[in-house]
């Protein structure tokens, strides 16, 4: 085969662009000992390919099938649910009504209240005190805005 073909054929193969039996023609040249120089890079990837054509393997990975997979998950939820159901300590019963913190004094109960809702505001202004940084990044943006 003339060294201008193969060299075109090359070309065509490093881009992704030849046929099967293109291919099959690369290879079988290749294959043959009497290869230029500038050549032997293509003649080592064809030989490694032909290599690993016929190479076989031998131990075969053992695989999981979904099926056997899925078995064992459904046998771990049912005992996560049945242990779950064993240990459940159902602490709602022990409960009496009367004791469901209801304050029954008024003043204490103004007291709590009060207490509350001011813990309440300290949470909310803690969230609003971040808000300057917002406007400062507002005036920043406006500012860029105006230049262009």
């Amino acid at each position: 085969m003339e060294l201008g073909k193969i060299e075109r054929l090359l070309d065509r193969y490093d881009e992704g662009e030849t046929s099967i039996a293109e291919e099959k023609l690369l290879r079988e040249y290749f294959l043959s000992e009497d290869v230029p120089e500038h050549l032997r890079s293509y003649q080592l990837m064809f030989r490694f390919s032909a290599s690993q054509a016929e190479e076989k393997l031998e131990n075969k990975p053992k695989v999981v099938s979904k099926r056997n997979w899925y078995s064992w998950t459904s046998i771990a939820a049912i005992l996560i649910v049945a242990l779950g159901i064993f240990f459940y300590n159902d602490s709602s019963r022990m409960l009496n009504d009367n004791g469901l913190g209801t304050i029954s004094d008024e003043e204490l109960a103004l007291q709590k209240t009060k207490e509350t809702l001011h813990m309440v505001a300290q949470i909310m202004n803690e969230g609003k005190s971040d808000l300057v940084y917002l406007k400062e990044f507002n005036n920043t943006k406006n500012k860029i805005i105006q230049i262009d």
